[in-house]
């Protein structure tokens, strides 16, 4: 496996992982799987606007904020 361990593959992944939770600290790499883990493992019943801390019912509620208020396209970091 390119002579990699599988401790060294762990710690090479967790690079790519910049989204944290704020109350376990597990990472993810993408703010979805954040905001999916938290309402799954933290029982959080909203979804929260990063940019002006606004609270909403669902992801799409959200994700459609963003889109107007914030100018959000749904970009992804190369």
């Amino acid at each position: 496996m390119l002579g990699l361990s599988k401790g060294k593959i762990r710690i090479k992944m967790r690079l790519f992982k910049k989204y944290k939770c704020e109350k376990c600290d597990r990472k993810f790499g993408q703010q979805e799987e954040l905001m999916h883990h938290e309402q799954i493992a933290h029982d959080a019943s909203m979804y929260d606007c990063k940019e002006c801390n606004l609270y909403f019912p669902s992801m799409e509620a959200m994700r459609t904020h963003l889109q107007r208020m914030h100018s959000y396209q749904g970009k992804r970091d190369s």
